[in-house]
């Protein structure tokens, strides 16, 4: 297409015509039509991306505080319940460390198993877990891995000494009443089970070491830490575990080394995923959900570019009839209207997506800077007026949600298929009457352009 031909001066005086109709009469950046439905876009757009962000920081932080404390893969004898011991593990764990190199953290024996917690004459039942911590022999403690969570109480010490010491969650010192220093005890069952004699009880007490801090609120009320040797000898099993550990540097490759350790472990393999499999199922499933019902909100939107660009069309039913008469062909008042109706919906799905990771990334202080206006004004109405107790709103209650900062998660890969959607969405929905105003006869639509 020549620049200087009449065809290329058609299309280009279509463009101007189109941008016209979408300013509209009064020379705004959109006529009141256009800007409904640019709004309509704009909002369902920037509220999919909040609420996927929000959605999607929830499910990241879940995800991590499960595979930052749990073992990602478990190697155990017993097929039923795990708890055989395995006699001989540092073999195993030295021939899995050579075949899987550089694939995983590390490869560690583990005692898990139920106990009952005892603290003067409150009885609870819990896990202990026992973890095999390097031990530093100089100065007789342990050093915590790195991958273990965060100590909260001493902050930052990653050591615990020898002998009977335990570590144990934060919000279970909180709901009993217990610090760092002070005495619990455990009873658990000693040895294996045996048919004639059963199972003899372990009582032993132990100081508590440290306080750590997973996210996930089970852990951090119900699971008790040991050494390795310290549970080996609650347990009597001095020189066996019961499960061999394996922590993967790249969660996403667990499918590809679980078959690489079957070659090597002959009994049952079980993964995080196998563990947890309702939780991650239940987590996938709430947000497809969550992505279908706040997509709708850009379907109505996208219905409300083709009442606009009806609106347009039937507001200038006799511009289409006059530009046919001087040689408009269909193609070019096609384009007129499908521009019209794509410029509402290509910028509201621009500046939504982009208006929606900005408020994304600052809504824990848009929240917090409400609830400086509520709180306030609440305690004014409640003082002088209701003359009752103010409580202060929290938006996003702690005790609930576990959190110390609302967590985002901005996923970038939906956002682009996001966009994609939304343009191609916009394209069909102003398709729609631009076909409608392409097929009106000229000298039908001066006749009638009065009705």
């Amino acid at each position: 297409m020549q620049k200087n031909s009449p065809r290329f001066e058609r299309f280009k005086l279509a463009l101007g015509i189109s941008l016209r109709y979408s300013r509209g009469k009064r020379k705004y950046f959109l006529s009141m039509n256009a800007f409904l439905a640019f709004v309509g876009v704009f909002v369902g757009t920037s509220l999919l991306v909040v609420v996927m962000s929000i959605f999607g920081g929830f499910q990241a932080q879940l995800k991590k505080s499960i595979f930052q404390f749990d073992p990602h893969m478990m190697l155990t004898v017993d097929r039923i319940t795990g708890g055989e011991k395995i006699a001989g593990w540092e073999k195993w764990k030295e021939r899995l460390t050579t075949d899987l190199g550089t694939e995983i953290e590390s490869v560690e024996g583990n005692i898990q198993s139920p106990a009952i917690f005892r603290r003067r004459k409150f009885l609870d039942h819990v896990f202990v877990r026992g973890m095999d911590f390097a031990r530093n022999a100089a100065n007789h403690t342990y050093t915590i891995p790195d991958s273990f969570p965060e100590i909260v109480e001493p902050a930052g010490v990653r050591k615990i000494p020898e002998g009977d010491y335990a570590i144990i969650g934060r919000e279970m010192a909180l709901n009993l009443g217990l610090s760092v220093g002070d005495s619990i005890e455990l009873i658990v069952p000693r040895g294996q089970f045996n048919l004639q004699t059963g199972v003899t009880p372990s009582i032993r007490t132990f100081k508590i070491a440290a306080l750590f801090k997973t996210g996930h609120y089970n852990y951090d009320t119900k699971v008790i830490v040991l050494s390795l040797p310290t549970a080996q000898n609650l347990y009597a099993l001095p020189d066996a575990v019961q499960q061999l550990v394996i922590r993967i540097k790249d969660t996403d490759q667990l499918s590809k080394i679980r078959r690489k350790v079957a070659r090597a472990w002959p009994y049952t393999i079980r993964t995080i995923e196998d563990e947890q499999r309702n939780f991650f199922a239940a987590l996938r499933l709430e947000k497809t959900i969550m992505v279908v019902i706040v997509f709708l909100f850009i379907i109505a939107a996208m219905v409300g570019i083709v009442i606009a660009t009806f609106n347009i069309v039937r507001a200038h039913r006799r511009d289409i009839g006059i530009m046919k008469s001087l040689g408009f062909s269909r193609r070019n008042i096609l384009m007129i209207f499908a521009v019209t109706g794509m410029a509402m919906g290509v910028l509201g799905s621009i500046s939504g997506i982009l208006a929606g990771v900005g408020l994304a990334n600052n809504l824990e202080s848009v929240l917090h800077g409400i609830e400086a206006v509520i709180n306030p004004i609440g305690k004014y109405y409640a003082e002088h007026f209701s003359h009752s107790l103010w409580t202060d709103v929290r938006l996003i209650p702690r005790d609930v949600y576990y959190f110390d900062h609302l967590p985002i998660d901005i996923d970038w890969k939906l956002l682009r298929v996001l966009g994609y959607v939304s343009v191609g969405l916009s394209v069909f929905a102003s398709i729609i009457p631009a076909r409608k105003a392409a097929r009106l006869e000229p000298i039908d639509i001066i006749r009638k352009a009065e009705v």
